[in-house]
């Protein structure tokens, strides 16, 4: 029989093609990988994290600590590294924090499972002992004791944790924005009867001004002005029209003979006529806005002439906030409106910031549904953080409503994690399983490690105190950043999200496993175009 030993498997694949395979080209490179993302992002984690700058392309460049922003802009080529970004997205969509965790414990798992292959354990036994390990932490924090937020409704306790997710890395930002979101998210929450979306909050960057003009208003707002010289309606109805506001033409050609100059100016006439029966009409309904993406002269002049407000709306997505803050009807022609396609705005009126006109829909009801934070700022860039700001405080506050439990921070639930994974080790499993749980369990301490070493701040001390308060049943000690020592972080209002913190659990060990079982990755050749 033929010897296939040293066949060349990349005699099959395309040109470019690279096939990597063996313990040091695979295993030993991702974790390697997974490591030297920990390095980046781990002195960014914490509220005592640095940030980063990142250049970009075209001279620009961003500052951030925020560990999805530092790796989004990162020119990542390893599909490990894509891997983890994806786990990390994941986690920031849905739930809106612990990003910087899933990778910090990623990589601290990864280094535990790597100290087990050098001792001799198969890849196939650690995968099976962290499996294990991993569904009886998700068991086990169900465990810990927490504490339930009941009043969302309550400004002044929203506008603290709006605080505390902002964070101070624009001094005095948190001030100001956060008993906006508050608001914004208090109000829709009540609205929607307990169902809120990220996109019923809508951000508006306006440039110039200071962080005190940010205020939030009930409706949606345009970035441009209107088209005639009416600026302000009261109690408006409202017609929206998808397309261009003028009677329809054939899309066919056709040629019209003129005889004589009186056929022409009689054309001209009935044409008017017929424009103006069609604005006289929607007058006498009540309709004094008309939103379209475009009009003719001839449209203008009448809608003029009976005193509407017009605006002209290019993007699909401006005219549906409208329709959904006005409760219209996006009409695909133009024709005579029933009663229910016509929109509803308290008020509807134009201002002035610096050199930007804007259009406001305010609604004076509770039943509004969009909500419009207006950001001001000196620079873009504080406009675009702003905005994330508020999307991050919005997904976190929607978290929190469909899971309203919290676990002490600082720290002290990942002690008491790793404490207890310890504990129930000893007692259930002897041999390499109670040893491979406890490497597991080993991956916790990282966390307020690296919450330690960013505050400069003896870290074998505190972690020995954490250790020993602990095993004494005090399980919500954590790290006191300001005294250097440990504090309840249960009687100082420290908390972490329940869901955040599950979920950051359970992407990690989804993570982990799925980096354990490759043992051979094949890039294919570049694009012309990616090379």
């Amino acid at each position: 029989m033929k010897n296939y030993k040293n066949f060349n498997s990349l005699s099959i694949l395309d040109e470019g093609s690279r096939l990597f395979f063996g313990f040091e080209n695979v295993l030993l490179k991702n974790i390697e990988t997974c490591n030297f993302l920990k390095e980046i992002i781990s002195t960014s984690y914490g509220p005592e994290g640095m940030n980063k700058l990142i250049a970009l392309d075209a001279g620009k460049s961003i500052i951030s600590n925020n560990s999805l922003d530092i790796l989004k802009n990162l020119d990542l080529i390893h599909p490990i590294s894509k891997l983890i970004l994806y786990f990390s997205a994941s986690q920031e969509i849905n739930l809106g924090d612990s990003t910087g965790f899933i990778i910090l414990f990623v990589s601290e798992l990864l280094k535990q499972a790597f100290d087990l292959l050098k001792e001799g354990y198969h890849i196939s036994e650690i995968i099976d002992g962290f499996s294990e390990a991993g569904k009886l932490t998700l068991d086990l924090i169900e465990t810990l004791n927490t504490v339930r937020l009941t009043d969302f409704f309550n400004l002044k306790i929203m506008s603290s944790l709006m605080s505390l997710i902002i964070g101070k890395s624009i001094q005095g930002l948190e001030n100001f924005l956060a008993p906006q979101i508050a608001y914004a998210c208090t109000k829709t929450l009540s609205s929607s009867k307990k169902k809120i979306s990220v996109n019923d909050i809508r951000v508006i960057k306006v440039l110039g001004g200071s962080f005190e003009q940010i205020k939030t208003i009930n409706g949606t707002i345009v970035l441009r002005d209107t088209e005639g010289r009416i600026k302000k309606k009261k109690k408006a109805n409202l017609l929206i029209f998808l397309g261009i506001f003028d009677i329809s033409c054939p899309e066919t050609k056709n040629s019209i003979l003129f005889q004589s100059a009186e056929e022409i100016m009689t054309y001209e006439s009935n044409k008017n006529l017929t424009i103006e029966d069609m604005v006289l009409e929607l007058h006498n309904l009540g309709v004094n806005v008309v939103v379209a993406s475009g009009f003719t002269d001839l449209s203008l002049f009448f809608l003029e002439k009976y005193d509407m407000m017009i605006l002209k709306i290019q993007s699909k997505f401006d005219l549906r906030r409208i329709a959904l803050t006005t409760n219209a009807i996006v009409l695909s022609k133009l024709k005579k409106p029933t009663i229910e396609e016509i929109g509803k705005c308290d008020f509807i009126s134009v201002r002035s910031f610096g050199s930007q006109k804007i259009t406001l829909f305010q609604q004076d009801n509770s039943s509004c549904k969009i909500f419009t934070i207006i950001a001001r700022a000196s620079s873009t860039k504080i406009l675009d953080y702003i905005e994330k700001l508020v999307h991050r405080s919005t997904s976190v506050f929607k978290t929190i409503v469909k899971d309203n439990r919290f676990l002490a921070g600082a720290g002290a639930c990942e002690i008491e994690l790793c404490r207890r994974l310890k504990s129930f080790s000893l007692k259930r499993y002897s041999g390499f399983k109670q040893l491979l749980i406890q490497k597991f369990a080993d991956a916790f301490e990282s966390l307020p490690k690296t919450l330690l070493e960013n505050s400069g701040y003896d870290v074998f001390k505190i972690l020995s105190a954490l250790h020993v308060t602990h095993s004494l049943g005090y399980e919500s000690e954590g790290i006191d950043l300001q005294n250097f020592s440990t504090i309840n972080a249960k009687e100082k209002g420290i908390w972490d999200s329940f869901p955040c913190k599950y979920w950051g659990i359970r992407n990690s060990i989804d993570a982990v496993l799925t980096i354990l079982t490759i043992d051979q990755i094949l890039m294919a050749k570049k694009n012309n175009s990616e090379s």
